[in-house]
């Protein structure tokens, strides 16, 4: 029977672990679902050369010299960390101690993750019309009625965190892959291709039956964030937690780590054999507040060009119990703007723009670092 129409009650989103995708077979253990997932956008472009010649007014052929480009790009409630480790992200038990946030994904001395040679593949599971997927099982999972879209060979190009008064604090990530492919039900051919000859793989995937419900937390709410800053600037933020006596009130703030990528091409190679990193890679915060009380009278300005001091930003998401169940905290930051806005009918807001630089695996005093607890 012919499906009407697809809505996000039918599909489920997953990635698969850092294997070294053509040399092996993914099982439902190798493959994790993302969860709280809001928004799921795939597609793909083709560039092309037209061939024109002399005597021919239309071309007589358009010819593709670059490989395409297959573009995911999806949102999802922070919660846990789950998704991010299942990404490649390195997610510790402590800020003390953890890894850079995105070390997973330049470390290639990894013996255990390839994902930073050939990328992970990612799979939106659609069950049959009017089924839910989580939990769908039998031949409503596998059979014919239902379907996956796969990418293949799927890098990581952006990632960013977003929080504000009165909404859910929501994850945004674009990824760029090397090929998509549709197989019918629950299992299929892998979409990656080997980056080193461009040969797809005969390999093959099996999804695990989805479940949304194991995370512990269905989401984290503004009211359980703090934002803890290591000394003031010019609106006196706060140094310690906000507790509300403060001289600025947070309304809004974003963490944004573009992971840009060059595709490294060779003749002989129909797709590229490498996908790199673009360096340096420079992260954004961008926070807004509510002023209250100005900073005491003094050189302010040229305090901060003087001292030109780094700072340290963390950011605490907790739970209704006041538990941390994930904080971000960015190493290294500079102060780069500091903008007041104020009208009538609307409270005095300041919006100030951090800007920091990710460093190696090893370096722990530039960065983003993302932790279970402080």
């Amino acid at each position: 029977m012919s499906r009407n129409r697809v809505i996000y009650q039918s599909e489920a989103l997953f990635v698969n672990d850092g294997t070294l995708i053509p040399t092996a077979v993914h099982a439902a253990a190798n493959i994790k679902q993302l969860h709280r997932v809001q928004s799921a956008n795939y597609g793909f472009s083709v560039a092309r050369q037209d061939v024109n010649q002399f005597g021919n007014l239309a071309r007589i052929d358009a010819i593709i010299l670059e490989p395409p480009t297959v573009n995911l790009d999806f949102t999802y409630y922070l919660h846990t960390g789950n998704n991010e480790t299942a990404l490649g992200f390195s997610v510790g038990t402590s800020l003390a101690s953890t890894k850079s946030f995105i070390s997973g994904l330049i470390d290639s001395t990894q013996t255990l993750d390839k994902s930073t040679l050939s990328g992970r593949n990612f799979h939106i599971y659609t069950s049959p019309e009017g089924n839910d997927a989580d939990g769908v099982a039998g031949l409503n999972f596998t059979g014919s009625e239902a379907s996956t879209i796969t990418v293949g060979n799927g890098y990581v190009t952006n990632y960013s965190v977003e929080a504000s008064v009165g909404s859910l604090p929501t994850v945004s990530v674009s990824v760029e892959g090397l090929n998509i492919n549709v197989v019918s039900g629950n299992s299929g051919q892998l979409p990656a291709l080997n980056v080193e000859t461009s040969d797809p793989t005969n390999n093959f995937f099996v999804l695990p039956t989805p479940n949304s419900g194991l995370i512990g937390i269905s989401a984290l709410r503004p009211g359980d964030i703090e934002m803890e800053l290591e000394d003031g600037v010019l609106a006196d933020m706060p140094t310690t937690t906000d507790s509300g006596g403060t001289a600025a009130h947070i309304q809004s703030f974003s963490i944004e780590v573009p992971i840009g990528r060059t595709t490294l091409q060779r003749l002989g190679n129909t797709f590229g054999f490498a996908k790199v990193i673009d360096f340096p890679i420079e992260v954004t915060v961008n926070v807004s507040a509510t002023v209250a009380d100005l900073k005491n009278a003094g050189n302010l300005l040229t305090d901060i060009v003087n001292a030109d001091t780094t700072k340290i930003l963390t950011f605490k998401f907790k739970d209704a119990a006041k538990v941390n169940k994930l904080c971000y905290r960015i190493k290294g930051c500079k102060l780069v703007s500091e903008s007041f806005s104020s009208s009538v009918g609307d409270n005095k807001s300041v919006d100030l723009v951090f800007t920091a630089q990710i460093g190696a695996p090893q370096d722990t005093t530039n960065g983003v670092f993302v932790a279970t607890t402080v």
